[in-house]
C-alpha cells in the first residue's frame, strides 16, 4: 500500500465541539422530502451520499439508498460489537452535527473488535440509491477517477472503502475490491484514486474492478484489525463523492 498516494486535507472543525464519546454533536432530526441529483454520467462528480436527508427516520444516502451496519469476525467467541443509532432494526449508524455550531450531517457508530482474532470488523453499507422491487439498483461509476469521502476515526490506524455488487450478474464471493487508507487525528477529506482498488489476494472469483464500478450497488467503509488484540473506538463518515 505505499505505492498508493491519497491525499488528505484537514477540515475545519472548532475543538469545542468534540462533546461526546467520538467528538462529535448528537441531534434529533425530522423526515425531510428527498431530493435527487445528477446522475452519474451527467456530472463530473456524483453525490453518492451526505447524509442530509433521513428516510424514515434513518439516516439515507443523497438519493435515498439503505445505509446499514455491518460486523464480521474469524471466531463466534471474539463477536465484534456496534453501536450507532438507538432502537432501530435493521442497526443503523447514528446521524450527528459535524460541529456545534454547524446543522451539517454525518453517520457515526462506535465499535468494540475483540481478541484473539485473525481478523474482525465493523463498518456501514450504504446503497446509492433505494432498491427496486427488493433488489439493489446500480450505479455506473467506471467513468469517474476518484472517490472523496470524509472521515473521522479512533482506536485504527486504517479504513476500509469496499466496493459491492449484488444482483448484476457478478457473484463475488469473496473479497470484492477494496482500498485501506491510513486516517489522520481529526476530521479529514481522503481522496482515493479508483485504479488503487483491487481484490484482495483470497477474493474470488477474480473480478475486473472496472466491471464492479460498471455495476455499483453499494459501499462499505470498515474499521477493521487482522490479527486483532482488543480495540474500540468511534468512526465518523460524511460527504462520500465519485469524482472525475
Amino acid at each position: 500500500m505505499n505505492a498508493i498516494k491519497i491525499l488528505t486535507s484537514v477540515c475545519v472543525l472548532s475543538i469545542v465541539t468534540f462533546l461526546v464519546k467520538g467528538g462529535f454533536v448528537k441531534k434529533g432530526l425530522t423526515l425531510a422530502p428527498f431530493v435527487g441529483v445528477a446522475s452519474a454520467q451527467e456530472s463530473d462528480q456524483l453525490k453518492y451520499a451526505d447524509f442530509e436527508t433521513p428516510v424514515n427516520n434513518r439516516p439515507a444516502s443523497s438519493r435515498g439508498g439503505w445505509v446499514q451496519l455491518l460486523s464480521y469476525e474469524e471466531s463466534p467467541a471474539g463477536r465484534s460489537v456496534f453501536k450507532g443509532m438507538a432502537g432501530v432494526n435493521p442497526p443503523s449508524p447514528d446521524i450527528v452535527r459535524t460541529s456545534k455550531e454547524s446543522p451539517n450531517k454525518a453517520i457515526s457508530f462506535d465499535y468494540q473488535l475483540t481478541g484473539p482474532n485473525q481478523y474482525a470488523g465493523v463498518g456501514v453499507e450504504i446503497h446509492g440509491q433505494p432498491d427496486k422491487d427488493g433488489k439493489p439498483v446500480a450505479d455506473d461509476v467506471s467513468a469517474y477517477k476518484f472517490l472523496m469521502l470524509q472521515a473521522y476515526a479512533t482506536g485504527v490506524t486504517s479504513l476500509r472503502v469496499e466496493f459491492l455488487t449484488r444482483g448484476q450478474g457478478i457473484n463475488i464471493s469473496n473479497g470484492s475490491p477494496q482500498m485501506t487508507f491510513r486516517v489522520s487525528p481529526g476530521f479529514n477529506t481522503y481522496k482515493l484514486p479508483l485504479k488503487s482498488f483491487a481484490q484482495p489476494q483470497w477474493g474470488n472469483p477474480r473480478v475486473d474492478t472496472k466491471e464492479v464500478l460498471k455495476k455499483l450497488t453499494s459501499i462499505t467503509v470498515f474499521a477493521y484489525c487482522g490479527p486483532c488484540t482488543p480495540l474500540s473506538g468511534t468512526v465518523v463518515v460524511d460527504n462520500v463523492v465519485f469524482q472525475k
